[in-house]
């Protein structure tokens, strides 16, 4: 063989090599990550407090394509160890949700009813559209919206392990918790080369939160939160609302001052400012972890805003006029509880920017802007 025929050999191999490699590898999504190298994904954590809106913000991320997400990893844990503190339990759920952005789903059997053979053991899959669709769930396919009712009775006998295979299908994984009081116990997830973590941290109106915890049964994670600071059993919502209000503002301030390592990774959100402006401000967020808004996304976003979802199936069953939510607490409150809420959340409430009242009159007065 002549030099002129090894040197064509060889260049026809490594072009074919070439080939191979940058062109079907890259472009094969079956091509196993062992061969194929993939995008690490992103792995956002919305952290927020009770009825502060963080429900909404996690379905306006539940219903992007590119999204798995999960309501409330943290509640198997907490009605696990109900007699425990919030503080002791911070590392636990810090712990499960490091495994879950893993897709590691072994942590959280741990914690189920019954060993986590079946996803029905979550207490809220049904709010995953992901863990709704295939691969995770075959016996329902969401077309045209998302029936949480169908999903639980179709969905109820999948596997975690299903739910392991789907959470690395997607680009995005999203979590959201009530059950982080402290940030600095999150740091240690910044530093794990495995994850590209972003915080939301998403703050409301202490008096719009105290209003709409009334409507809604949460002794047990009252409890929990004031572990180690009541001497009876009597809890006082303004109790909670004070340890709620330090905490958010303790977080918020720990952010601040720990940008070296945090940079471009923690994103305050006002609820207010979310209901108010609601499209330019999920744009804003979709920026912020490297989503795309779509025309259908933004059409969806405005209706479920404006009270403009018609069919009731959607994820956001409970749609209504977000600006007219922002206001309600003024007229339902009563103005003692409204004091009361004022002074045990003083320093929060002038961090983030919303204006005491000083009189019923300030109160009922709907033009009067209390937010700065």
């Amino acid at each position: 063989m002549s030099i002129r025929s090894i040197f064509f050999f060889f260049l026809l191999f490594f072009l074919g090599f070439f080939f191979y490699q940058f062109v079907y590898v890259s472009q094969n999504p079956h091509i196993p990550s062992s061969v194929q190298k993939q995008k690490k994904p992103v792995h956002i954590l919305i952290i927020s407090s009770w009825r502060s809106g963080s429900s909404f913000l996690g379905q306006i991320f539940n219903h992007h394509q590119d999204v798995f997400y999960l309501f409330e990893p943290g509640h198997s844990i907490w009605m696990r160890f109900r007699k425990e503190g919030a503080t002791l339990l911070h590392y636990l759920v810090r712990d499960l949700i490091h495994s879950l952005f893993t897709c590691d789903v072994s942590s959280l059997q741990q914690y189920l009813p019954r060993g986590g053979k079946q996803i029905s053991e979550m207490s809220f899959f049904s709010e995953s559209r992901a863990l709704c669709s295939p691969p995770s769930c075959s016996g329902y396919i969401p077309s045209g919206g998302f029936d949480r009712q169908k999903c639980f009775y179709r969905c109820k006998n999948a596997t975690l392990d299903k739910m392991a295979e789907a959470c690395t299908k997607y680009s995005h994984v999203v979590m959201k918790t009530v059950r982080i009081f402290d940030l600095s116990v999150l740091l240690p997830l910044f530093r794990d080369p495995a994850l590209d973590l972003r915080i939301l941290h998403l703050v409301r109106d202490p008096r719009a939160v105290a209003s709409s915890r009334k409507y809604f049964s949460l002794s047990v994670d009252d409890r929990i939160v004031l572990k180690g600071f009541i001497g009876n059993n009597n809890i006082a919502s303004t109790q909670v609302m004070e340890k709620i209000c330090n905490a958010q503002l303790a977080i918020n301030k720990l952010a601040m001052a720990a940008v070296p390592v945090l940079h471009d990774r923690y994103m305050l959100i006002r609820h207010e400012d979310l209901a108010l402006e609601p499209v330019k401000n999920v744009k804003d967020i979709y920026e912020f972890v490297g989503l795309k808004m779509s025309d259908d996304m933004e059409r969806w976003i405005h209706n479920i805003t404006h009270g403009e979802d018609k069919e009731k199936r959607g994820f956001m069953t409970f749609s209504r006029q977000s600006s007219k939510v922002v206001q309600k607490w003024r007229t339902t409150m009563d103005f003692k509880n409204v004091k009361e809420i004022q002074h045990v959340c003083k320093d929060a409430m002038e961090h983030f920017g919303y204006l005491p009242v000083k009189s019923i009159k300030e109160q009922k007065n709907m033009t009067l802007d209390l937010i700065l």
